[in-house]
């Protein structure tokens, strides 16, 4: 890994979460980081954001770390197929009837199919069908768009491939934490298709801020603890930056305490999905409200942080080893 990327990421996690530190205590903090990631595989990120600065071994052994995410990856998933989660054309195909939204391919889309759908949605976005955290994502306005000129800037690139997706509803009480962007449930899944059952692990609400159009916790996202039995968020919100919030710091919404409403649904929805993917038994799925109620698909994740499911929660390494044994 790049040295001035390993620098510079020690020194803003360290300031995040303990703030300026004397020379030395920062060279102890350093070698002692490098003790952790050889003896259990954690990273910067794991170091400080967990506290294994402060942790004895046994608390250390609770977590999720690099390393252990990696073999939880291993184990779960067959690299074979995790591409039905990397592209957006392969999931919005395979997931079609889960979707819950028009999409289009702008490689096999005609001028006339692009011109229909921008006349049926006022604005859309579109996607470059490998990125991921919501990089790169672009809100198109329909009105006066030259349809032949975008098609072409979409297709020039042969390396490119792009879709566009029609914005999404969704329920009023989710959208209230920030309007600027949707904000989605993350749930994340792992699939015992020996015993077939599917074990809910860990799930967040995911708030946009900054009135940024995505709700991405890496792109200033704030990210919320949601009890898997009753759907209420039973912990502040928090960031990257290691803020935590009572409250959504633009709209003033309280976080703590919310109930995600229709969360029964929403492990029945996530459930149907976790069981078309036998080979692909990790996942963290995105998925979306809507106002009757009705579930929309947005994202399967073989890949899911596991940091995003500890942060002001707990270790979850022993849950997953419990599981991922028999596999």
């Amino acid at each position: 890994m790049n040295p001035k990327y390993l620098y510079s990421r020690f020194f803003q996690m360290k300031d995040a979460y303990i703030g300026k530190t004397s020379f030395a205590r920062t060279c102890s903090l350093a070698i002692d980081w490098v003790i952790n990631a050889i003896v259990y595989g954690a990273s910067i990120s794991d170091y400080f954001g967990y506290g294994f600065y402060k942790l004895k071994h046994i608390g250390k052994q609770e977590y999720i770390t690099y390393r252990r995410y990696h073999k939880i990856m291993k184990k779960a998933n067959n690299q074979d197929d995790i591409d039905i989660c990397r592209s957006k054309i392969h999931f919005n195909n395979y997931f079609s009837d889960l979707l819950g939204r028009e999409w289009l391919d702008t490689k096999k889309a005609s001028p006339k199919d692009i011109q229909n759908f921008a006349e049926r949605h006022s604005y859309f976005f579109l996607k470059e069908i490998l990125s991921f955290r919501g990089i790169g994502v672009q809100r198109i306005e329909s009105k006066g768009l030259d349809i032949p000129s975008f098609l072409a800037k979409c297709n020039s690139d042969p390396k490119a491939h792009y879709i566009i997706e029609e914005p999404l509803k969704e329920i009023e009480n989710i959208q209230e934490f920030h309007p600027w962007s949707i904000n989605t449930i993350r749930i994340v899944t792992l699939y015992d298709t020996k015993n077939d059952s599917v074990h809910f692990m860990n799930a967040r609400l995911r708030m946009g801020n900054n009135k940024n159009n995505v709700d991405n916790f890496h792109f200033d996202g704030i990210g919320a603890n949601i009890d898997v039995e009753t759907g209420i968020i039973n912990g502040v919100g928090y960031d990257t930056h290691n803020n935590t919030y009572l409250k959504h710091p633009l709209t003033g919404k309280q976080i703590i305490g919310f109930q995600i409403p229709f969360w029964e649904e929403c492990k029945e929805f996530i459930e149907k999905a976790a069981r078309r993917m036998p080979t692909v038994r990790y996942v963290g799925w995105d998925l979306v409200v809507k106002p009757d109620g009705s579930m929309c698909l947005i994202e399967a994740n073989d890949n899911a942080d596991h940091d995003f499911q500890q942060l002001h929660n707990k270790g979850l390494w022993k849950e997953y080893l419990q599981i991922i044994k028999n596999f």
